[in-house]
């Protein structure tokens, strides 16, 4: 386990590529499960345990959804539980990263705030590139390419939890 968390690390400093990861159905659905626990604690801090379980499902189920769609337009499916592994372990891990900063910006008065947000757009920026990289390799394109799959596809998960969000949490 230890090797698998020393890889998605290196992954995340763009130092491996997703398939040059273990092929293992159970990393997997332990991708898919850690991607989607790490969302429900990361927007804990801003919503509900309700919401919380919501919104990081809708991301984890287009995260899941977008990629298929990518890798079968690409006609790469054979590609899909690395490049998920890769997408959920990697966005885990970030996501744990961002539980600092997520923390000084809710507990942050007007004199951490500056720094808090600056280190927020730093992980946004940071998991864009990670992602991009992903991409990249599993669709055999370019960085740039990459890089602007990443930019639609973070745009398209925003867009969307919004939308679906201002519908669920209305009722409540």
């Amino acid at each position: 386990m230890l090797r698998w968390l020393q890889f998605y690390v290196q992954l995340c400093f763009l130092k491996e590529a997703p398939q040059d990861a273990p092929y293992s159905k159970s990393l997997f659905y332990f991708g898919i499960a850690a991607y989607y626990v790490v969302g429900v604690i990361i927007t804990t801090f801003t919503q509900t345990i309700v919401v919380s379980l919501v919104m990081s499902a809708i991301q984890t189920a287009i995260l899941i959804f977008l990629t298929n769609l990518l890798l079968w337009v690409r006609k790469t499916p054979e590609r899909y539980e690395q490049t998920m592994s890769a997408l959920t372990l990697s966005g885990a891990i970030i996501g744990l990263a961002a539980l600092p900063v997520i923390i000084l910006m809710t507990n942050a008065g007007a004199d951490g705030e500056g720094f808090a947000s600056l280190m927020w757009v730093v992980l946004i920026f940071w998991e864009t590139v990670v992602v991009g990289h992903i991409f990249r390799h599993s669709m055999d394109i370019s960085l740039p390419g990459g890089l602007g799959i990443s930019l639609i596809y973070m745009y398209l998960s925003f867009a969307i939890t919004l939308r679906l969000l201002k519908i669920i949490a209305a009722p409540l």
